[in-house]
Order: structure tokens, then C-alpha cells, then sequence
């Protein structure tokens, strides 16, 4: 039996949980090698924390831009990233709304932007260079949806704050949150400890594999932590603004709630359905429980509200549902929730 591994897992549940209450660190990309209080002790996460803010800070940094924009209040100051070769820059919704006039600065040089699209919803804006930026899409952030991190897991953000020249600030995924208080989230968002601050909303966040995760949308809530966006969420905006030309989410018009007793392994149940709805032309009805919604096997009410984020109007979803014990597959055709044709309200 080798009892190494035993004790190998152990000294990392201990670091991670250090890790998490020690200080965490903003450090300049022309740092030396990471040094983080009392944890050179544990050389094998501490090296591998060095690699990735070097690797990171190599191959990622030149997709991260300053975002500057002013009101009649005065200037905002933000981070951004590139996300295609065509310049099309993701940013933080609430950094860019309501703003006169926006630029990105990149090595000193200001260039005039666009807001593309805004999605209040999910937290995400997304910036269109008005003028010519020479190779401004040479260096992007591939979209690709990753699985979820895990709890006590490093993750490293690229973003500007007041300093001219961009930082790395490691910090740990503390976990996954669907709400805050009263306020439901459209997308499951990934919860962590970073030590940001005023500028660093908008940046990406990376694993140290150098992964992007997500982009930070809150520096800080009201528990202390920030928010990140996952990279699937914003993949399947950008990809509605090249397909359409604009976001293009898909509306059913079902309200879901938990359920006092499961259907099998799901307490989901329909609440209610939207008069001329996509879900009432389907045949859906109050107390239908739901097994399966698209391509997701359903046990949480909340996992209902993450599939319908990523639904495009003009599709058809497959679901399946139990009534009355009897179980029956349908599809419904997807709509936008704006066309007024309809005449439909997102409940």
C-alpha cells in the first residue's frame, strides 16, 4: 500500500483550506517567481501557482484591455478582453451601461468603442471597436465551455485597476451560487476570493491550466466575495451576436417551483404557464413535473432556470414530464420573449 498518497492529500486539503484565509495576492506581470506568506513550504501547488502566472501572463495578457468611459457623474474605469479576431471586446455590463462615451486603451493608445450588446440579465457587455485598430484581434480569448471549477480551487484574474499596466490576482474558487438574497442569477455563477479592486471588473479568469473560466462581473458582494460569469454563458451570447447579429435568447413561458414530492429523483414542478405561451401551444400544464428539459436530466428548480439561459429562439427543445404519474415527451419552439408579435412578457 503506498501511504504516500494519503498523506500527499491530506498537506493539499490543508493548503487549500490556508490558501483561502491567508492573504491573497495582485501581482504585476513583471513579477518575480510567487512567493505567498508561509506556503513555501508546500513547493509542489506553489511552483505550479508560479508556472501558470507566468504562462498566463505570456499568452493571455495581450487579450486584455482597459475599458474608460464617462458620464455626466465623470470617468469609469474597467477591464475587457477580446473574445474573436473581428476586435468584438466582452466587458462588464454594469461598467458600460448608461455611459456617454467609452474607448479601450491598449499598450497607451485609446481607440473609440460601440456597445454591440448589453445583457443585464446575465452581466455581460460586449464592445465593438468604432474605428480601425491595427491587428486589434490578433491576440483573443477562445469561448469554450468548461466544467464548473471545483471548491478550493486557484484561479488567477488578468484586469486593470487604477495602475497603468495590468495585474494577475490569485485567489480560490470558493464555490457555485444560483441567487444572492432575493436576486436569482439567469446563469449559476462561480463564487470566489480575489483581492480586486476599483477597475477590475470585466477581467478574465483563468484556472492554472490557463483555461479562461469566466470574466469577474462583481468585485465584490454582499458577502464579501466575487462573481464570475462562467465561460459558457458568455460563448453562447457571442455566439448569438455572429449567427444573428444580435442576442437571440429562447423564451418557453413556464414558471417552475419546488415541489412538496418528487417525481423520481426531480422536485420540479410547473407553477404556472403564460397564457399563448411556446409552453401552453405544447400542451404544458400547472402541476406537470419536469424530468427533462433539452439535453439536461432535471432534479432542482434552478436547474430549469441555467438550461433556459442558453436556449435560442427558433429552436425546438425536447422535454419530457410526468402527469399524473404517466410519463409524456414533448417540444416546444422556442420564441424571444421582445417579439412583440406575440405579444408575450417574460414572467
Amino acid at each position: 500500500m503506498n501511504r504516500r498518497s494519503v498523506s500527499d492529500r491530506a498537506q493539499s486539503l490543508a493548503l487549500l483550506k490556508r490558501l483561502v484565509v491567508l492573504p491573497l495576492l495582485a501581482v504585476p506581470l513583471s513579477a518575480s517567481p510567487l512567493t505567498i506568506g508561509g506556503l513555501a513550504e508546500t513547493p509542489s501547488l506553489t511552483t505550479r501557482v508560479t508556472s501558470a502566472i507566468q504562462s498566463t501572463s505570456k499568452l493571455r495578457s495581450g487579450a486584455v484591455v482597459r475599458v474608460r468611459g464617462a458620464d455626466a457623474r465623470g470617468e469609469l474605469y474597467g477591464t475587457g478582453f477580446f473574445v474573436d479576431p473581428s476586435g468584438t471586446i466582452c466587458t462588464a455590463a454594469d461598467l458600460v451601461k448608461g455611459l456617454d462615451s467609452i474607448v479601450i486603451v491598449k499598450d497607451g493608445k485609446e481607440y473609440p468603442c460601440n456597445i454591440l450588446a448589453l445583457d443585464e440579465g446575465s452581466g455581460a457587455a460586449f464592445l465593438k471597436l468604432s474605428g480601425e485598430m491595427t491587428r486589434a484581434g490578433e491576440n483573443f480569448l477562445p469561448l469554450r465551455a468548461t466544467p464548473t471549477p471545483l471548491a478550493f480551487s486557484p484561479t488567477l484574474s488578468i484586469g486593470y485597476s487604477k495602475e497603468e499596466e495590468p495585474s494577475i490576482s490569485v485567489g480560490m474558487i470558493t464555490g457555485t451560487r444560483s441567487h444572492e438574497g432575493d436576486c436569482y442569477f439567469r446563469v449559476p455563477q462561480n463564487i470566489a476570493k480575489i483581492p480586486l479592486t476599483e477597475g477590475e471588473a470585466g477581467s478574465p479568469a483563468f484556472d492554472l491550466d490557463d483555461h479562461l473560466i469566466g470574466m469577474i462581473l462583481a468585485e465584490k458582494t454582499a458577502s464579501g466575495d466575487c462573481r464570475i460569469l462562467p465561460v459558457g454563458a458568455i460563448e453562447k451570447l457571442n455566439t448569438d451576436l455572429l449567427r444573428f447579429g444580435q442576442l437571440n435568447p429562447g423564451w418557453v413561458g413556464a414558471v417552475v417551483e419546488e415541489a412538496a414530492v418528487p417525481e423520481g429523483n426531480s422536485i420540479t414542478r410547473i407553477a404556472s404557464v403564460e397564457p399563448g405561451s411556446p409552453a401552453e401551444s405544447a400542451g404544458l400544464r400547472s402541476g406537470d413535473m419536469i424530468l427533462v428539459f433539452g439535453n439536461h436530466r432535471i432534479t432542482q428548480p434552478d436547474q430549469v432556470l441555467e438550461a433556459s439561459f442558453y436556449l435560442t429562439a427558433g429552436e425546438k427543445v425536447p422535454m419530457t414530464i410526468s402527469r399524473g404519474g404517466k410519463i409524456r415527451h414533448v417540444e416546444i419552439h422556442c420564441i424571444n420573449p421582445s417579439d412583440t408579435r406575440n405579444h408575450l412578457t417574460t414572467p
